[in-house]
């Protein structure tokens, strides 16, 4: 594919998961949405490229090149080792390679039983176009990939959504390059969001027996091998964004003032609807809801000790 068409058609139907987020800018949508780290895993094996069954159709060489990129540009030093792993299967020696990354979201809704944004409006519109995250902003364009690549994750899409890629629409991404240059920025900036979130991953792989009784990062590891994800509290999110010097202690403590009302009306909502569908989300929700509340004061105190602990 040498080039791309594309037009948005603000049709809502990308929007039918929750809100991708980086750390530090899911500060910006704690008033009304319910935040989570979410842990995502990939897992490719080199040795036999038939064994893989990606979701995004892409070739050897394609796959080499993206994950070449992933490990240079996507991750800092202090956290490529935990990023990016190689290693070989113990029964057949094949060399396999996983690629571990970490973000935040606004948690989705669930609506006939798929999930939806929870951005989106009664009528299927997003409600806050205007200030919509950069994970939204970037669509189509996948922050996994390198602009030379971009074609890869935009392939499927002509098949999956009814955005306009035909000809009349205009020319998006040729010969290897984005033409629009807002495009490429919206890219770049996604990207460096990905990268420098990345840290995250090492300080929670020291400090999760500070935030009992949620998984270290070895459980974390084990329940999403192979490909997956997995969504936790937002609370240690909030602890390294201090420790790290992203945002104050007292902005920290007034996002985790605002989760617990919202985690308590989402307790209070789903126990009033005695939905026996519900209630292993209900649990989780109570079991977060206790662990944003232990925290609640004390978040400045987390962040030093860790600091101390590490200096």
């Amino acid at each position: 594919m040498k080039s791309v068409h594309f037009d948005c058609i603000r049709c809502g139907q990308c929007c039918r998961a929750s809100i991708q987020l980086g750390l530090a800018e899911a500060l910006e949508y704690d008033q009304e949405f319910l935040l989570a780290l979410v842990f995502s895993m990939e897992t490719w094996n080199l040795g036999d490229f038939k064994k893989n069954h990606p979701a995004v159709p892409i070739t050897h060489e394609e796959l080499l090149t993206t994950l070449a990129f992933r490990k240079d540009k996507l991750a800092l030093d202090q956290s490529r080792d935990t990023v990016f792993q190689v290693g070989r299967v113990r029964a057949t020696g094949e060399r396999v390679v996983t690629f571990l990354s970490v973000s935040a979201c606004g948690l989705g809704d669930f609506e006939a039983g798929a999930a939806k944004c929870p951005a989106l409006d009664a009528a299927g519109s997003c409600s806050i176009y205007e200030r919509r995250p950069l994970g939204c902003r970037v669509f189509p364009l996948d922050a996994l990939y390198p602009e030379m690549l971009q074609n890869v994750p935009l392939a499927p899409l002509e098949k999956r959504l009814p955005c306009d890629f035909s000809q009349q629409a205009p020319l998006f991404w040729s010969e290897g390059k984005l033409v629009d240059p807002e495009a490429r920025a919206l890219l770049e900036a996604r990207q460096e969001v990905i990268r420098k979130d990345s840290v995250f991953l090492p300080y929670y792989g020291m400090a999760a027996s500070n935030f009992s009784p949620m998984p270290s990062l070895s459980d974390v590891l084990l329940a999403i091998k192979g490909n997956g994800k997995l969504d936790l509290p937002f609370v240690p999110a909030l602890v390294y964004l201090v420790a790290s010097g992203q945002v104050s202690p007292k902005r920290a403590e007034t996002c985790l003032t605002r989760q617990t009302q919202l985690a308590a009306k989402a307790v209070d909502a789903a126990l009033a609807r005695k939905d026996k569908a519900e209630r292993a989300r209900t649990t989780v929700l109570r079991n977060c809801l206790s662990l944003m509340e232990s925290f609640r004061g004390r978040i400045a105190q987390a962040a030093d000790g860790f600091s101390a602990s590490e200096g």
